[in-house]
């Protein structure tokens, strides 16, 4: 079997570590820039964060054109759990910025409205998000996330279209439901709220936040 193949379906198994030295052994042969982002995923699977950093900033190096380098670099220090957590974000955004400057897509602008997000810049982290939605009409996670923030800022009417939205989109999602639920019940619909948080505890059972608020309301109806 190819080394290639070797690497994909260490991937498709699961098998990250695996991935890593195939996908390291590719690069060290053939300085790709493909190869070297998939070699960057593979680290960060792992939670090997510098050697992921290494493997994208090669990336750029190789072709500094490369948006898609530049959106890993991004949601890279998104995930890092090193370091400073306001730095990252910081480093997150600037890559991401980069990333949109040459090539919007669905990805690079969601990570970019997480980014804004963490650094407290909600106006940008919705315009992004809605960018995001201009894209694709389909995309989940940019309506939870902007109607997690609509609904933090008291635009509850939009922020309930939004999630309704990514519950139909989503049924399977427990975030998406829980999100509704909390939503519906700080409005006063209590019966919908309701029906929201079961279905959240239905698919994760272990959702606390969900059963916390279940629980609120049976206290305040007793």
């Amino acid at each position: 079997m190819a080394l290639k193949d070797i690497a994909l379906a260490a991937e498709r198994s699961g098998d990250y570590a695996a991935a890593f030295d195939a996908w390291n052994a590719l690069a060290s042969t053939a300085n790709r820039p493909d190869y070297l982002c998939k070699l960057g995923r593979s680290a960060q699977k792992l939670g090997r964060w510098t050697e992921a950093e290494k493997a994208f900033l090669e990336a750029n190096k190789t072709d500094e054109h490369f948006s898609l380098a530049m959106t890993l670099l991004g949601s890279l220090f998104l995930a890092r759990t090193d370091g400073d957590g306001s730095a990252n974000a910081q480093k997150a955004k600037a890559w991401l910025e980069r990333a949109v400057a040459i090539a919007p897509n669905q990805a690079s602008l969601s990570f970019l409205g997480d980014a804004y997000q963490r650094l407290g810049e909600s106006e940008a982290a919705k315009a992004a998000f809605r960018k995001v939605i201009d894209l694709d009409k389909t995309y989940v996670e940019a309506y939870l996330n902007l109607g997690l923030l609509l609904s933090a800022d008291g635009q509850a009417v939009e922020a309930e279209g939004l999630l309704r939205k990514a519950t139909q989109l989503a049924p399977g999602s427990p975030r998406a439901h829980g999100a509704l639920g909390a939503l519906l019940q700080e409005l006063g619909h209590y019966a919908e709220a309701e029906v929201e948080l079961k279905r959240t505890l239905e698919l994760n059972p272990n959702d606390s936040i969900a059963r916390n608020h279940l629980r609120r309301m049976a206290d305040d109806r007793g």
